[in-house]
């Protein structure tokens, strides 16, 4: 059997995954754009670092290499001008030596202009007071060489200039080392930063790769789960998740298939709700849905693992038996659905009851495709629910002939009621102890163009299916209280109207408008109107039933419970309900002279009548012996053929004028030996 969750948590699932591909798609977005935002900075970072050590790190040592070289020239024109005679030469080597000065200091003030770290600034320092101590010394040599040629100038060149000359280029030395190692170290540092910015691209990159492939995967996924949740869609009813009519039929056909090669037996089983229309009617189509679920359910397990329970629609609902043994298994399953849809049911803080009509076909022996076997169980299920409903009928060949007359039935029921071939026929209720009619009880009739006169029986069920029920049901009410009120004006006052109500009127919500209608449009007054119902109507919803009847009364008119005995009542819900008659039924009528327990029945029923204060009216009485039965009794009103058929309204006067206890007595001298055909009013 197929599990399903509930279609708001399917439809809530797409959403949920639609919400997630979104944030992993801008989470994704988000990431490369980090990615980007930090990569450039890190690469202008990387920029400046290496403009930095090409243009700041090497003009420093540019400068560092300048001064030693200045430094060292210094020394060797300081040499050269100890060794020369030649004042020219001399001359040119002075202005060598002021110039590379010069060039000393400008490359010295360059350099001081630089970042310097500390340990440049110190040997910069240490480089100043050096020359402060080599500047007096070679200005006095200089002096000395140009002044005349003193021979102990060499010896001051050797010992004095050179040295302090010497320990200026060593401090310039180690400054132009100290400049290459600011510029390795630089470099060291600008690769570390490209390192850093390296490996955060490549992370977050990898990130952004990580996430792109876990969106494309739930893409992936989702676009899976889309597809599988299409095909179930298209196989599977939304409201209860069972199988809808084309997985069926496929399931079907391998059932066939399969039992065909074993040899073996298919059922298929259509049910379908009785009454159904009228829960969407009085409490909601949702409701209703919450019905159709709590059904599917209990379908599904009455059935066997191995049985395919499909819904059709509306309520409707199919059930596949493969491989059956024999017709009696697939019996026994429907039984149990049969009795599973049986129990109460709690919808909206309700109590209902509910039943069904199933109808069952059986491969090979009512059909060899799936298409006759569904039509042959259908039309089995409307034979269960033409035979009164709340049962199961196998399938045989001469239900087909039914059908075709069903469906043709079906046809003229759409032209009756314009044509107006609906009319009431009325049964007198005789009061036996004043001799007197009371009341009658306006029955329905069509009047069919080539069928004649037909009974409810043979159309009622077809006219509640279509709907049509409502418009014939308010047409006939108010034609009986216009009846009810020209017999009033005719001189017989006292006589009230009974007017059957379907279930599916009752429920209604233009009940009580109608009702309203009726008495105004005639002028009937409300006492003189009483209304039928059946025990089952309310059984289906015992609150919302009290509550409707309550509002009936309050419209003056009277209620009766029909054909009492028969359906669901019991004394704790009977006296519930503000009754003012009730109809004991024709079956306790008919064997009441035979059948002791009958007799202790109606006995039963009279008391209880007695003690409700409630009317009892018996049905079906046909003969004396079960009017002189119910006179000893103590049951005053009788309605049935002993006293007169259903008669058009044109035979009514003759029915008050007459003596209804020569009547009687007559009757009862001629015994039983003129019997009365029994017909279903």
């Amino acid at each position: 059997m197929d599990a399903t969750p509930h279609p708001a948590t399917q439809c809530r699932q797409p959403m949920a995954w639609k919400y997630a591909l979104l944030a992993g798609f801008a989470v994704q977005v988000l990431l490369v754009l980090f990615v980007t935002l930090i990569g450039l900075r890190q690469l202008d970072l990387a920029t400046y670092n290496l403009e930095s050590i090409v243009d700041v790190q090497m003009r420093k040592q540019n400068f560092a290499k300048a001064m030693a070289l200045t430094a060292r020239q210094r020394t060797l024109l300081i040499f050269m001008m100890s060794k020369t005679d030649d004042p020219f030469e001399l001359d040119a080597l002075l202005m060598q030596f002021r110039q590379m000065g010069s060039e000393f200091v400008a490359a010295r003030q360059g350099l001081m202009a630089m970042p310097l770290n500390d340990r440049e600034t110190k040997l910069l320092e240490r480089q100043r007071q050096l020359i402060i101590e080599a500047q007096p010394i070679q200005e006095h040599i200089v002096d000395l060489i140009m002044e005349g040629r003193d021979r102990n100038v060499i010896d001051l060149v050797l010992s004095e200039a050179i040295p302090a000359q010497n320990a200026v280029q060593a401090i310039v030395t180690q400054l132009d080392a100290e400049t290459q190692h600011s510029v390795t170290d630089a470099s060291r540092k600008a690769r570390v930063v490209q390192a850093v910015a390296r490996s955060w691209m490549l992370w977050l990159s990898g990130a952004s790769l990580l996430v792109g492939v876990i969106v494309a995967v739930l893409v992936l996924r989702y676009t899976s789960r889309i597809s599988i949740e299409r095909e179930r869609l298209a196989t599977h009813d939304t409201l209860t998740g069972l199988p809808n009519r084309m997985l069926f039929l496929d399931r079907l056909e391998q059932a066939l298939a399969r039992a065909e090669r074993r040899n073996a037996l298919v059922g298929v089983i259509f049910i379908d709700l009785d009454r159904f229309k009228r829960v969407n009617d009085t409490l909601g189509h949702a409701s209703g849905d919450q019905l159709i679920r709590e059904v599917a359910q209990r379908l599904r397990a009455a059935s066997r693992a191995e049985d395919t329970v499909a819904r059709l629609g509306g309520d409707e609902f199919v059930v596949v038996i493969g491989e059956a043994g024999g017709v009696n298994d697939i019996l026994q399953v429907a039984e149990k659905m049969l009795a599973a849809i049986g129990r109460p049911f709690r919808i909206a803080g309700h109590e209902l009851f509910s039943s069904c009509s199933i109808g069952i076909s059986v491969f090979p022996n009512d059909g060899a495709d799936s298409s006759t076997l569904l039509k042959h169980a259908d039309t089995a299920m409307y034979h269960a629910k033409q035979h009164g409903r709340d049962r199961l009928h196998l399938y045989d060949p001469a239900m087909n002939a039914m059908a075709e007359e069903r469906l043709q039935l079906e046809t003229d029921l759409h032209y009756a009621l314009a044509r107006h071939e609906f009319i009431f026929h009325y049964q007198p209720q005789l009061d036996v102890d004043g001799g007197r009619i009371v009341a009658f009880e306006a029955l329905m009739r069509w009047r069919h163009p080539t069928r004649g006169l037909l009974a409810p029986g043979d159309f009622l069920d077809l006219l509640e299916a279509g709907g049509d029920i409502l418009k014939v049901g308010r047409a006939l009410l108010l034609d009986a209280c216009r009846e009810a009120a020209a017999w009033h004006a005719a001189g017989h006052p006292e006589l009230g109207m009974s007017v059957n109500v379907s279930g599916k009127e009752f429920w209604h919500e233009s009940l009580l408008a109608n009702v309203r209608d009726a008495l105004a449009q005639s002028g009937l007054p409300p006492a003189f109107l009483q209304l039928e119902l059946t025990e089952g109507i309310f059984m289906e919803d015992m609150h919302a039933a009290i509550e409707r009847v309550h509002e009936l009364k309050a419209l003056g008119v009277s209620i009766a419970v029909d054909d009492f005995g028969t359906g669901y009542s019991s004394l704790a819900h009977l006296k519930r309900f503000p009754l003012d008659a009730i109809k004991i039924d024709r079956l306790f009528i008919r064997d009441l002279v035979q059948a002791p327990v009958n007799r202790a029945l109606i006995t039963s029923i009279l008391a209880l009548c007695e003690g409700l204060r409630l009317a009892p009216i018996a049905e079906g009485v046909e003969d004396a012996a079960q009017l002189d039965a119910l006179r000893v009794l103590g049951c005053r009103i009788v309605q049935g053929y002993l006293i007169s058929r259903p008669v058009p309204a044109a035979e009514v006067p003759a029915l008050l004028q007459r003596d209804w206890a020569q009547a009687f007595d007559r009757a009862a001298g001629m015994g039983n030996q003129e019997p009365v055909g029994l017909e279903r009013s």
